[in-house]
């Protein structure tokens, strides 16, 4: 397909072979372009000496340079306004009425872009400063991580709402039932899970048959399986929990001390300082792609432990290799959220 423009390095190379002798049609053949466009930038440059197109005339600018500015001022004060929004701000401000269109415009014309917001959990200063001694105390610690167990519980739904899922489709066919994704609203029931990762390896996967409670974390998670995986890291075994109220228990506390488990907690509402939460979107993903669907939560529970093992290893390692990224970017951020 022939181009219609020429850039200027391929403008001023079409004027070169032109000037040594060469034909219109020759040149033309030689960059892809129609003999009208070197026919045109021959007699520009006949009338002008150069090879820059001539500014054409347009539709004027709806706004001036002082109403751009405007524009992009509020929306990087307020990034939550809406198109709507901020016109009614020009208007207000200098009179000057223009479309919601417009203002898009103007405001890609910018490196801003309108993305959805980072979804985290609510922290409080209290929050963000323990988050902050925790991640300040191991700035340092490379080869540490590698002998930590990174554990935690999810619920899993029958049903799942995820919108990660995408279709092809012609316009015209949203409603056709090839495109169409069923939402429950119950998800058809959830089933607790709990988990374990650490470099080279993870646990079994624990299917709970009921909630979670401290005597069922003492005696099937610590003593059953977090108590045999110890020796796959050892000398120096680290153990890494939530603050879930089963887990705070005193008897639990006691029994660890008892089998000598150093016990590494991790500060309230700190999803992205645990890379086991990342596993368990892969396991979710996977449950989701699996086929075919499970129709009953009694379907699930033999299947989740075999997706489970089937978790991409090498990717799980990644994930306990970024901790360090983590805890620095936490640090940076003086305990706040980070992109994890």
């Amino acid at each position: 397909m022939q181009r219609r423009h020429l850039s200027p390095d391929a403008a001023n190379r079409a004027i070169g072979m032109l000037e040594a002798g060469a034909r219109q049609v020759d040149v033309a053949q030689m960059l892809n372009v129609s003999q009208s466009v070197v026919s045109r930038l021959s007699n520009r440059y006949q009338e002008t000496g150069s090879v820059i197109e001539r500014q054409r005339q347009g539709r004027p600018r709806p706004t001036t340079i002082r109403e751009d500015r405007l524009l992009i001022r509020e929306a990087r004060r307020n990034p939550r306004s809406h198109c709507t929004l901020l016109r009614q701000e020009l208007l207000h401000a200098t009179g000057t009425s223009v479309t919601p269109r417009t203002v898009l415009n103007r405001i890609k014309e910018t490196e801003l872009r309108c993305r959805r917001p980072l979804r985290t959990v609510p922290l409080t200063h209290e929050h963000k400063r323990a988050r902050l001694a925790w991640c300040e105390e191991r700035l340092n610690w490379q080869n540490e991580w590698s002998t930590v167990m990174f554990t935690d519980e999810s619920r899993i739904g029958l049903y799942s709402d995820r919108r990660t899922v995408r279709v092809w489709r012609a316009p015209g066919r949203r409603v056709d039932d090839r495109y169409v994704q069923e939402v429950h609203a119950f998800k058809g029931g959830t089933i607790m899970v709990w988990g374990g990762i650490f470099l080279g390896g993870r646990t079994e996967l624990y299917v709970c048959e009921r909630n979670m409670t401290s005597q069922i974390y003492e005696a099937d998670i610590i003593d059953d399986i977090v108590d045999n995986y110890r020796y796959n890291l050892e000398p120096h075994f680290r153990f890494l929990d939530d603050n879930a109220t089963p887990h705070r228990a005193r008897h639990v506390t006691q029994r660890l001390q008892t089998l000598g488990i150093e016990r590494l907690p991790l500060p309230a509402r700190s999803p992205d300082l645990n890379p086991i939460e990342h596993a368990w979107d892969m396991l979710g993903r996977a449950f989701i792609e699996h086929q075919p669907p499970p129709g009953h939560l009694r379907d699930m529970r033999p299947l989740l432990p075999i997706l489970w093992d089937n978790l991409d290893q090498e990717m799980l390692d990644r994930l306990i290799l970024s901790m360090p990224r983590r805890v620095q970017e936490c640090a940076q951020n003086r305990g706040g959220v980070t992109h994890y």
